[in-house]
């Protein structure tokens, strides 16, 4: 059965009756979100086949992405220094530019070297983080309201992920050529998409349970059809009259300002430890090199946090 009707909009009167626990397993609890939404299992087959399937990364991904992100930083640091030792001779400030300017292009090749390898890691994210907020949706909407902000909050942090993974869903569900005219078509639909979602989630704060119960119900209907490969009809035109469209160029520059600011200051606190402890020593058997890991690893948490700071693990290889 295919996903052509706006069934979501039937029954909005019947509310979530509390059958979603946290110690139920997510393919159960998207059968009873289903029921709560007024679909049915025969409407989502592939959705509910690769949520029945699980993510397949082992457990040591997270940690090894994690570790080869401050590798990379590592090393963007120490490229940095010796170009500002190659230059010591050099004005200071001429010295510093180039060897930030090292830095920051050491970390960005591989960046760039190894998003060339998350199209296949990111094929099946649309669903599986689609389906993690429509759980997160019906869990907002039937907790009582004062646990309800930390559930908002909640489904504001799965839909930060899912937003990329709608605009780059042409590219990364692998139904056409990076040449092929089509993808300009299903950009722009793209884009109107998560217009579309966004605009759902801005209404929670004004009706919550509608917004809610809507952007749920998108979400069904977009995960369904991205793994049915119709990356060019996430979402039927009545759902897409008068959306602002979400460009992806858009995107780009705030998530790269984030990651920026993320990057330049693990460098910073990397550099500034490094010197700090030159100047004032270390105890006998504790190495100089240890300083800048400290100091980038502080440096990231200070600008960003830990969850900005997690997301430089989110551009390697995979995620």
């Amino acid at each position: 059965m295919t996903l052509d009707g706006e069934t979501y909009h039937r029954r909005p009167e019947q509310e979530p009756d509390g059958r979603l626990p946290r110690t139920m397993s997510k393919q159960d609890a998207y059968g009873v979100v289903l029921d709560c939404l007024s679909r049915t299992p025969d409407e989502v087959p592939r959705t509910r086949a690769l949520v029945r399937a699980g993510e397949t990364k082992p457990w040591w991904f997270t940690p090894l992405s994690l570790f080869i992100a401050v590798l990379g930083t590592y090393g963007a640091f120490l490229s940095g220094a010796g170009t500002y030792f190659v230059l010591r001779d050099a004005p200071p400030a001429v010295a510093i530019a180039c060897g930030v300017c090292a830095a920051l292009a050491v970390y960005l090749l591989l960046l760039v070297s190894s998003a060339w390898f998350d199209r296949t890691g990111r094929r099946e994210g649309l669903v599986h983080r689609g389906t993690d907020a429509v759980i997160a949706c019906v869990r907002a909407l039937e907790a009582p309201e004062a646990d309800r902000a930390g559930l908002l909050q909640e489904v504001d942090a799965l839909y930060r992920r899912i937003e990329p993974l709608v605009l780059r869903a042409h590219r990364t569900r692998g139904t056409m050529g990076s040449s092929s005219p089509r993808r300009t078509v299903a950009r722009q639909h793209a884009e109107l998409v998560a217009g579309a979602l966004r605009r759902d989630l801005c209404r929670v704060d004004a009706e919550p349970r509608e917004a809610l119960r809507d952007l749920a119900g998108k979400l069904v209907t977009v995960c369904e059809r991205y793994a049915e490969g119709r990356v060019g009809r996430l979402l039927t035109e009545v759902d897409l009259e008068g959306v602002e469209p979400v460009t992806l160029a858009r995107e780009r520059l705030r998530e790269t300002a984030h990651m920026t600011a993320v990057v330049l200051a693990m460098f910073c606190g990397a550099l500034a430890a490094w010197l700090a402890c030159r100047a004032a020593g270390l105890p006998k058997g504790l190495p100089l090199e240890m300083a800048p890991v400290v100091g980038m690893v502080l440096g990231g948490l200070l600008a960003g946090g830990w969850q900005r700071m997690a997301r430089v693990a989110e551009l390697l290889p995979g995620r």
